[in-house]
């Protein structure tokens, strides 16, 4: 679905397409190789989508995975897990899901966290996701990432697929990856 094993991946997200969703698709394919999955959000995971994606998880898995509310203070909870984190290992998987906020430059904390995170993180697969948004200038590139100022990751994307409902694009690099959004997460299309 994803490629997280060629280092950290920004994953620029058209808003209100599901990329909460894809994480926890790839959380649960994580958990489900026996590894663990460290979860900080911006805001708390919807408990009904959440359960649909890990429904397949039993509870030993289930406690593999840690989630952490970050609410505005993505630097405090970092520095906070910086031991946690610095356990992880490169079976492992840590999300950063919203790292910055939705609209508006990416605060100066919040890019100094994610880059301790990103720096502390080693080798452990790591995905960081924000809401892209459409280029002001008209300059030929529809989407804008604020992933931009952060270096050492990989830009990818999470569009929706015109003319599809529920189909979805991931674009990294050249690659271009279809995928359908069902209740249960997402699956190759």
């Amino acid at each position: 679905m994803l490629d997280l094993e060629s280092g950290p991946v920004h994953l620029s997200v058209e808003e209100g397409i599901g990329g909460t969703s894809l994480c926890l698709s790839l959380t649960a394919t994580v958990l489900q190789s026996n590894s663990r999955v460290v979860w900080l959000g911006r805001s708390p995971l919807n408990s009904e989508r959440a359960q649909a994606i890990l429904a397949e998880l039993n509870e030993t898995q289930l406690e593999r995975l840690f989630i952490l509310e970050f609410g505005n203070n993505l630097l405090a909870r970092a520095t906070a897990l910086k031991p946690l984190i610095n356990r992880l290992t490169d079976t492992d998987l840590l999300v950063i899901d919203d790292w910055c906020p939705s609209s508006g430059r990416a605060p100066a904390n919040d890019l100094q966290a994610v880059r301790g995170l990103i720096s502390s993180a080693g080798n452990t697969r790591l995905i960081l996701t924000s809401k892209a948004y459409e280029s002001p200038s008209g300059d030929g590139d529809k989407w804008k990432s604020r992933g931009s100022q952060l270096s050492g990751v990989r830009q990818v994307w999470l569009l929706r697929q015109e003319g599809f409902r529920n189909h979805r694009l991931i674009i990294d690099g050249e690659i271009q990856t279809r995928l359908l959004l069902e209740e249960s997460g997402f699956v190759p299309d």
